[in-house]
C-alpha cells in the first residue's frame, strides 16, 4: 500500500496562499467608496446668494466654530466644506470668464470677479474612448466653480473680499486687484502660464495693509481645486481610474502623505482635521488616477496647515449626492503681521493636467510618489521608482518606432522581450535544474518508499543524490524571485501610466482597461488576453519538468486561478502575461534543444 502524502505541505500551502491573495484582490476591487452625505440636485451658479451661507453657518455648532479649520462644516457632514463663495453677501455681477490659454495643451477659464481658475479643458485629452464613435470625442475638463483652483479664500480670515474687475496684463497674464470690505486690505493676485510648461502656472498673491495701524494676517485658505477620482461619467469605463487622493509634502518629516478618498470622506473625523489644520506642507495635490491639481509655495515656505474634505459629485453641471464625491483640498497660508502701509507677497507655482510621470520627477519634491510607482508588495522603495521609470521610458521608446495605433502595445512587447532576455541565463539555468530533478524523479520515489518511517534519514538522502548529481533545489526558483521586483515595476507602470490611457492595441480598444469584445456571453465580457494568459500559462505548466505529478497538478490548477484574478487587470498587464508566457515556452523549447544535442538529457543518474 502506497502512504506517500498526496500533497506537500509546501504545495498546499502555496495554494492557499494564492487563493488568500486572490481574495484579497476580489475584496480590495469590489470595495465600495462610501457616499457623502445626501443632498438635493442644485445647480451651481457663480456665486450662492448670501442668504444661503448665513443658513448654512446658523447650522454650524459652537464647538465647531472654535476649530480655524472647521468653522465651515456642518457637524453631519463633517469634511465637508460649505462651496467655495468670494464675497459671502452678494451675488457677483455676471461677467464673461478670461481665458488663459497654452497653445495645444489647455485653456483655463478665469473668474474675472471672484478669482481662480473655475475649469481647465485638456486639449490632448479625452473622457472615453469606446466602440461607440459617438461616445468619444469630449475633453476632459478639471474642476468646476464650486470649488475653484488657485483662489483665495478669507472666510475663516474674518473679512471678506469685494469684487474686482480682471485686467489682461499681457497675451497670457491676468491681474486682479480687490478690496477686504472693511476697507483695511487690498488684495492683488496675478495668474500666469510657467514659459516652456505645458501645465504649470505661477500664482502670486499680494496682501496689502491700507491702514495707519498695525494688523494680523491669519487663516487665508488657497483653493486647491477639487477632483472625483474617477473623471468618466460611465461607471465601467471609470473603473481604472478608481484612484487619486489629497496628496501633501509634510514639511516637518519630509515624507508625502496620501489621503484616499475613504480617508478624506468616511474617516475625517474633527479631530483628524484639527490634526491636518496645524501640519506644515510644503505642497498640496488633488489628484484622480490620472490628472491632477497641485500647487507649491514658493522660496521656500510652507503652508501652515491644510484641509481636506470629501464634497458632492457632479452630474451634467449639477451638484449631485448620486454620483461619486470629490476630493477637496484647502492650503492654510501662514499668518504674518502687517505695520502701517506693509505688504506681504506668496509666490506659488501650480501644475493642472496629466499625471505625467516624467513631468512630475522633473518638478521635484518628490511629487512623483503620488502615482505610487515605486511600490512593492506593501512598501514604498525609491530604487523600485527608478526601475518603473527606467521600463517606462524603454516603452515609450520603443513605441515611437511603430504607428500609433499599436505603438504602445508593441513597447509593452518590446519590453516583455528586453526583460526576457536579460534574465534567459537565469532561466537557461532553472531549466537545466528542473529537468535534472524530473530525470532523479524516480529516485526520489524509492527513497520515500525506502525510509518513508524516517523523514530525518529519508531527507538527509535526498540531499546526497541532489549533491552527487549536481542539482540544486533552489535552482528552479531563483529566477521566479528575482523576476518579482521587474513584475511589480512593470505592474506599478501598467497601473499608471498616462500613455496607456486610451492607447489601443489590435482589438483592445484602451490598454488601461480590460479588453471587452463588443459582445459578451451571458452578461460576461469576453477579455480574450486574460484567456490567453491563462491558456498559455497552462501550456507553459504542461511544459515544464517537475518532479512531483502532483504538483505539476496543482501548478495547473493555478492558471485558472489567474485567469479570475487578472480577468478586470488593465488588459496592458494581461498582454504583458500572455507575451511573457509565449516567449517563455520559446525560451524552454530552445533550451531543451540545446541541452538534447549537448547529450546532457542522457548522463547517467549517479547513485551515492
Amino acid at each position: 500500500m502506497n502512504n506517500q502524502q498526496k500533497y506537500d505541505p509546501i504545495t498546499i500551502g502555496g495554494v492557499v496562499a494564492c487563493f488568500a491573495a486572490f481574495l484579497l484582490i476580489i475584496w480590495y476591487n469590489t470595495t465600495k467608496t462610501p457616499p457623502v452625505p445626501q443632498q438635493a440636485l442644485q445647480p451651481v451658479v457663480s456665486s450662492p446668494a448670501a442668504d444661503e451661507n448665513r443658513v448654512a453657518a446658523e447650522q454650524i455648532p459652537q464647538e465647531a466654530k472654535n476649530l480655524p479649520l472647521l468653522n465651515s462644516v456642518q457637524p453631519e457632514t463633517a469634511g465637508v466644506p460649505a462651496p467655495y463663495d468670494p464675497l459671502q453677501a452678494a451675488p457677483l455681477p455676471q461677467q464673461e470668464p478670461v481665458f488663459i490659454e497654452i497653445a495645444g495643451q489647455l485653456e483655463a477659464s478665469l473668474d474675472p470677479a471672484g478669482g481662480g481658475i473655475t475649469s481647465v479643458l485638456l486639449e490632448k485629452h479625452f473622457l472615453h474612448k469606446g466602440r461607440d464613435k459617438q461616445d468619444n470625442g469630449k475633453k476632459v475638463v478639471l474642476g468646476h466653480y464650486d470649488y475653484p483652483f488657485l483662489a483665495l479664500n478669507s472666510s475663516a480670515a474674518g473679512w471678506k473680499l469685494l469684487p474686482g474687475e480682471a485686467v489682461r496684463e499681457s497675451d497670457s497674464s491676468i491681474r486682479l486687484a480687490r478690496a477686504s470690505s472693511d476697507g483695511n486690505f487690498l488684495v492683488t493676485e496675478i495668474w500666469r502660464p510657467v514659459a516652456g510648461s505645458e501645465y504649470e502656472f505661477s500664482y502670486q498673491v499680494t496682501v496689502k495693509n491700507q491702514t495707519q495701524a498695525a494688523l494680523s494676517v491669519s487663516q487665508l485658505r488657497l483653493e486647491s481645486g477639487a477632483l472625483p477620482a474617477s473623471l468618466s461619467d460611465k461607471r465601467k469605463a471609470g473603473i481604472g481610474e478608481a484612484f487619486g487622493g489629497v496628496s501633501f509634502a509634510d514639511s516637518s518629516s519630509g515624507k508625502v502623505r496620501t489621503l484616499k478618498m475613504k480617508e478624506v470622506s468616511k474617516k475625517m473625523t474633527l479631530e483628524k482635521q484639527a490634526a491636518l489644520a496645524v501640519t506644515p506642507a510644503a505642497w498640496l495635490a488633488v489628484h484622480s488616477k490620472y490628472f491632477l491639481f497641485y500647487v507649491r509655495l514658493n522660496n521656500g515656505d510652507s503652508f501652515s496647515g491644510l484641509e481636506a474634505n470629501a464634497v458632492p459629485g457632479m452630474l451634467d453641471g449639477l451638484v449631485s449626492s448620486n454620483e461619486a464625491p470629490r476630493m477637496h483640498a484647502r492650503g492654510i497660508l501662514p499668518s504674518v503681521s502687517l505695520a502701517a502701509e506693509q505688504e506681504v507677497t506668496w509666490q506659488f507655482t501650480a501644475y493642472c493636467g496629466a499625471k505625467d510621470i516624467r513631468r512630475l520627477h522633473a518638478i521635484g519634491g518628490n511629487l512623483d510618489d503620488i502615482m505610487e510607482m515605486d511600490r512593492f508588495f506593501f512598501w514604498n522603495f525609491s530604487w523600485m521608482g527608478w526601475l518603473s521609470r527606467i521600463l517606462l521610458a524603454g516603452m515609450v521608446w520603443i513605441s515611437q518606432l511603430f504607428p500609433p495605433s499599436i505603438g504602445y502595445g508593441m513597447g509593452i512587447v518590446g519590453v516583455t522581450l528586453v526583460v526576457k532576455l536579460l534574465f534567459w541565463p537565469l532561466n537557461h539555468r532553472s531549466t537545466v535544474s528542473m529537468r535534472k530533478m524530473s530525470a532523479l524523479s524516480p529516485e526520489l520515489k524509492k527513497l520515500r518508499e525506502k525510509y518513508k518511517e524516517d523523514p530525518q534519514k529519508m531527507y538527509r538522502k535526498q540531499q546526497e543524490l541532489f549533491k552527487a548529481n549536481k542539482v540544486s533545489q533552489l535552482g528552479g526558483c531563483l529566477p521566479m524571485f528575482c523576476q518579482i521586483p521587474v513584475f511589480f515595476a512593470l505592474f506599478n507602470t501598467f497601473r499608471n501610466a498616462i500613455e496607456l490611457r486610451h492607447a489601443g492595441f489590435l482589438w483592445a480598444v484602451d490598454l488601461s482597461m480590460p479588453d471587452d469584445l463588443f459582445f459578451s456571453l451571458f452578461g460576461l465580457p469576453i477579455r480574450p488576453l486574460a484567456l490567453l494568459m491563462g491558456a498559455t500559462m497552462y501550456l507553459q505548466q504542461k511544459l515544464t519538468p517537475s518532479p512531483d505529478p502532483n504538483q505539476a497538478k496543482m501548478m495547473n490548477m493555478m492558471s485558472l486561478v489567474f485567469i479570475f484574478m487578472f480577468y478586470g487587470m488593465p488588459s496592458a498587464l494581461t498582454l504583458y502575461m500572455t507575451v511573457n508566457q509565449l516567449l517563455s515556452i520559446v525560451q524552454m523549447l530552445l533550451i531543451r534543444r540545446l541541452e538534447d544535442k549537448k547529450g546532457q538529457s542522457g548522463n547517467a543518474i549517479v547513485i551515492p
